[in-house]
């Protein structure tokens, strides 16, 4: 579970910081930026992963109805 939400969050990192990098683009700065994408893309990918590590959680917590089968009132009929 765990691997499962790293893998989503270096997606969605990678295209996080893709977009900022095409969006904040300057042909005129020839600074190398390198860095300040290293930064953007580790920040996201830590959030992003934890967000989704305790949200994925907590679905899994909850429990789904059972129906015992030899109760007499039947669940997929309407009682009229």
């Amino acid at each position: 579970m765990l691997g499962q939400c790293l893998l989503m969050g270096t997606g969605i990192s990678c295209l996080s910081t893709g977009l900022y990098a095409t969006i904040t683009d300057d042909k005129y700065d020839k600074l190398d930026r390198k860095n300040e994408y290293i930064k953007i893309f580790t920040i996201i990918v830590i959030i992003s992963t934890i967000l989704m590590f305790i949200f994925n959680r907590s679905e899994s917590l909850v429990s789904s109805p059972t129906y015992d089968s030899g109760n007499p009132i039947n669940y997929t009929k309407p009682p009229f």
